[in-house]
């Protein structure tokens, strides 16, 4: 690191909670020197692949996720008149800045058995169950004594369960924007997130920008989070699993797919380049 800086005393702070490892470390930094010394910390967003917040010492999933300066010496700014307050600060051209850095742990994907992260970017996920009953003909349906069928006038319903999937793309410099309005709407053509193929619709995304380092110059720097939402439809009958292209039927009874000779109702899609940066 080319920036010089001093770590002072009573640094770190570190604690522990239901969230994981935390830490606080408290740094001297030239005065000039705050504005590269933030971007050198909490990473550079604004050119693709550019490098990612520093890690906390030997630990490799904590990092640096926000940071605060105040003069070290408060009460010692350069001398001279301030007359308009949206054009000038006060300075300490000859001193120094305290650096208040935070730490936490940042696991580059919750779920292992979900998608890749690209370097420099982390995945989180959430999950919510939901489900309603539907109604099922009663025709194909028997009693399982010796009463034979089941009568016409008999309703019938099956609680099929449906889960929420929610992974958080953080840290994304190029939002894949195409791929995703192409993907909407679509469902898993392969198992995804333990998911087996045509039970996942990809409902959409949200997407939140975040502002970086490096503040010298014109506009900030940013990058986006995108939470994604998948909507998992898992109708379970018979030892077998039947997804969102599947109604029942009742003579012959069973989960069958429909469809209109040239599609179903739903079109199948492959969700990985949900998670790969649009090139520049």
């Amino acid at each position: 690191m080319s920036i010089p800086f001093r770590e002072l005393g009573g640094s770190p702070c570190e604690w522990y909670d239901a969230a994981g490892f935390h830490a606080r470390r408290e740094f001297l930094v030239a005065w000039a020197d705050r504005d590269a010394f933030a971007l050198y910390v909490l990473g550079e967003a604004a050119e693709f692949g550019g490098s990612t917040q520093v890690n906390y010492p030997g630990k490799a999933h904590v990092f640096a996720v926000k940071l605060r300066y105040e003069p070290a010496d408060p009460d010692q700014p350069d001398v001279k008149e301030l007359t308009e307050i949206d054009q000038e600060l006060n300075s300490y051209a000859d001193s120094w800045a305290k650096a208040i850095v935070e730490y936490r742990t940042v696991n580059p994907r919750d779920r292992e058995d979900g998608p890749e992260n690209e370097p420099g970017t982390y995945l989180t996920y959430r999950m919510r169950y939901l489900g309603a009953f539907q109604p099922v003909g009663p025709g194909g349906w028997m009693w399982s004594d010796t009463y034979g069928a089941v009568p016409s006038t008999q309703e019938l319903a099956k609680w099929i369960p449906m889960t929420e999937h929610l992974l958080t793309w953080h840290q994304v410099v190029n939002p894949p924007w195409q791929t995703i309005s192409e993907l909407q709407g679509t469902l898993n053509d392969a198992e995804f997130l333990g998911c087996a193929a045509g039970t996942l619709l990809f409902e959409g995304a949200d997407a939140n920008k975040l502002y970086r380092a490096g503040l010298d110059e014109g506009p900030s720097p940013f990058c986006w989070e995108i939470a994604y939402l998948f909507r998992e439809r898992a109708i379970k009958s018979g030892g077998s699993v039947f997804g969102w292209n599947h109604a029942y039927r009742e003579n012959p009874a069973g989960w069958v797919t429909v469809t209109n000779g040239s599609a179903n109702l739903h079109d199948s899609a492959d969700f990985s380049p949900l998670f790969e940066s649009a090139e520049e």
